[in-house]
This record gives structure tokens, sequence and C-alpha cells, in this order.
């Protein structure tokens, strides 16, 4: 009996675990650039296509703890990002160049979703 609940427990174990990872980002396809605008302009300041740190950006957003901004009155994001796959934009997201502290604490903030990111891996930009 007690050998049979240890392996229903074992044979569970893998699908919680599972359930609780975090998909942040719904992307169709790799990031292959991402273009860093100033906010609320069209002046674009760099284009980002060093892929290690791409991908790294991505899995952590993808895996990130997030918050809820909601009902929150705070400033702007200092720049606008536009992660690219060639040509074709997947995602835009506000980024601050001081980590906020805003139901967690990030830098990257999706304003379509009102959803701050706890990811505080700073773009590598002047």
């Amino acid at each position: 009996m007690i050998k049979a609940k240890l392996i229903s427990v074992l044979l569970l174990l893998p699908f919680i675990l599972i359930g609780c990872q975090n998909n942040n980002l719904n992307l169709s396809k790799d990031v292959s650039n991402i273009e860093v605008y100033k906010w609320n302009s069209e002046e674009l300041v760099v284009t980002i296509d060093d892929k290690e740190f791409i991908d790294e950006l991505v899995k952590e957003l993808d895996n990130a703890k997030t918050g809820s901004t909601a009902n929150m009155d705070f400033e702007s994001p200092d720049f606008e990002l536009h992660f690219k796959n060639e040509n074709e934009t997947l995602l835009e997201i506000g980024y601050y160049k001081k980590v906020m502290n805003l139901d967690v604490e990030g830098r990257y903030w999706d304003y379509s979703e009102d959803t701050m990111y706890n990811v505080e891996l700073q773009l590598p930009i002047d």
C-alpha cells in the first residue's frame, strides 16, 4: 500500500512541477533583434542583435515572476523595446534604466498587459 502511494506521488510530481513553470511570453518565432526606441518616440536609439543576450533576456522574461500594474500610477519607462523576427514585431514592452518596484522589482513592463516582470537584466546600451 505504501509503495503504491509512493509511486503515485512520484508519477504526479513532474506534472506538478511543469505546471508551476511560468510561460509569460507567447512568441511565435525566435527573436532575431531588439530595437530600442525612446519612449513615445519613433527615435531609434540602438538595435541589439547579440543572440546570447537576446536568448538570456527572453528566457528570463518568459520564466519571471510578474506583478500587475493595472491599478497603479507610475512614471513612464525610458525606452520602448520591439522584439523582432526579421521585420516582424513579436512583442513591444517598456524598459526602465533603473529598477522599479511595481508589485515586483524589475526593469521590463508589458504595457499592453499591465504586467511588470521581475527581471533586472540591464540592456547593453549607454
